[in-house]
């Protein structure tokens, strides 16, 4: 059996995190907190089949960051307090949280009562990209991370804005991250009056008559919306 222990911290976060199952027929352990570019949740994850007879698990990872370092790469620290037979870390990447590839190994400390520190930088980040920990023991038992999302300056959704705001022309430009899947635009009362698919990162709309508009955009990796005021 294996024990299970949670830390958890407040926060928000731009992608979507992701349960991870061990074994078949146990209780897995999982998360829905997040940090806005890490995770927000420190974790030893494992699975369990009861309660009662419980036993410690080989590794206790307390966090698991990821960030955007100076060069626009994708850059994952995390930290153990205990390991115990740790043979090491393999990290995985996906496109989309489902689908995962190997991207590299950090050799773990075997058997160890202090605290370590692990980083590892991923030189292919082109796109928002999702993280996680495969570790390994020396008998080749493993327990997955949580996932995390990492996502370029070119792809966030603070690069969504409409102008000029307010607005005394009928046509204004819309500013749009990379990857945006549509653009929509509302009057007041939520009618829909246009809606663009794969608007590029800058489009023109031109507004009927004077009043309030919301604008919202969907992404792979959220969606937002910002009032817009023709006078």
């Amino acid at each position: 059996m294996k024990k299970l222990l949670l830390t958890i911290l407040t926060g928000a976060i731009s992608c979507p995190l992701f349960a991870q199952s061990i074994s078949p027929g146990a209780i897995y352990a999982a998360s829905a907190s997040g940090s806005t570019n890490g995770v927000s949740v420190n974790w030893v994850l494992g699975s369990l089949n009861t309660f009662s007879d419980l036993s410690v698990l080989p590794v206790k990872l307390i966090s698991f960051e990821g960030r955007l370092n100076a060069a626009g790469l994708a850059e994952l620290h995390w930290k153990t307090a205990e390991e115990v037979h740790n043979l090491g870390f393999e990290i995985q990447k996906s496109p989309d949280g489902k689908q995962w590839e190997l991207l590299g190994w950090v050799d773990g400390a075997g058997d160890s009562k202090t605290v370590h520190d692990y980083h590892y930088v991923d030189q292919e980040f082109v796109t928002t990209s999702y993280y996680r920990l495969r570790q390994v023991d020396t008998d080749d038992s493993y327990t997955y991370s949580k996932i995390i999302c990492i996502i370029p300056e070119k792809e966030s959704l603070d690069r969504f804005y409409v102008y000029p705001n307010p607005s005394r022309e009928h046509k204004v430009r819309v500013q749009m991250p990379e990857q945006t899947q549509s653009l929509f635009l509302f009057d007041q009362l939520g009618n829909k009056l246009g809606q663009f698919e794969t608007p590029g990162t800058e489009r023109t709309i031109t507004l009927p008559h004077t009043g309030s508009y919301l604008l919202q955009i969907d992404t792979p990796v959220g969606s937002r919306t910002t009032k817009l005021i023709f006078h």
